[in-house]
């Protein structure tokens, strides 16, 4: 491979790489309880939280550790599993270019 064909084909990569970046900062990620519904970007910036109607129509303040633990357990389950497999599943879809590139 020659040096130009060699840039050509590392911008293009590059090129990949923002669009792909891009594209995840724009999907929304959503995780959800019984009592809890949170969307997140691929940023991992909530834009949206809902409660339970219903729970909220009968919340009272022992209520508020159970609406604590619901927020957390949403929250978690977007940063710490979600967002980062689709992360994963991009880079890794990368890594077959740098394997072209003889750069893995």
């Amino acid at each position: 491979m020659d040096f130009n064909s060699l840039m050509k084909t590392a911008q293009k990569l590059q090129q990949d790489m923002e669009e792909k970046e891009s594209a995840l900062k724009e999907k929304h990620y959503t995780a959800s309880n019984s009592i809890v519904k949170i969307t997140m970007n691929g940023d991992s910036e909530v834009v949206d939280l809902e409660l339970n109607d219903e729970f909220v129509k009968e919340f009272t303040y022992e209520d508020k550790e159970f609406l604590q633990e619901a927020l957390i357990l949403a929250i978690n389950d977007l940063t710490q599993k979600q967002i980062p497999a689709d992360k994963d599943d991009m880079y890794g879809s990368l890594a077959g270019s740098l394997d072209f590139l003889g750069l893995k």
